[in-house]
């Protein structure tokens, strides 16, 4: 049996918190502590064959380490579908895809352009 002096301790863990850039409405960490950030954007505004206002979002998923992406888009959604369309049906694919992408991927973060 051991005592529990006798463990080494992990460890000590530091995270920051960042603000996400413009835009990102989710983000994952890869084991290499990039970020894969997912997006949602209105690419159209437009009124449909009933005269009512609808958009057509595309939804995606980038790796700030590798590059890698995964997009989808949703054509002929009412205005107020964005706010949390990640977290719908909608979202479902490109949240799975960051999630398996940020669990595998060992790419490195690419440094920031000195300022």
């Amino acid at each position: 049996m051991t005592n529990r002096g006798d463990l080494m301790p992990f460890p000590a863990q530091t995270t920051q918190a960042t603000n996400w850039p413009a835009g990102v409405v989710a983000r994952y960490l890869t084991v290499a502590n990039a970020t894969v950030d997912i997006t949602t954007t209105i690419v159209n505004r437009r009124k449909n064959e009933r005269g009512t206002e609808v958009i057509d979002v595309a939804i995606a998923a980038t790796c700030a380490g590798c590059r890698d992406t995964d997009s989808d888009r949703f054509d002929g959604l009412f205005p107020h579908a964005i706010n949390g369309l990640v977290d719908t049906h909608y979202g479902r694919d490109i949240r799975t895809w960051a999630q398996e992408h940020a669990e595998r991927c060992r790419a490195m973060p690419r440094p920031e352009a000195a300022r």
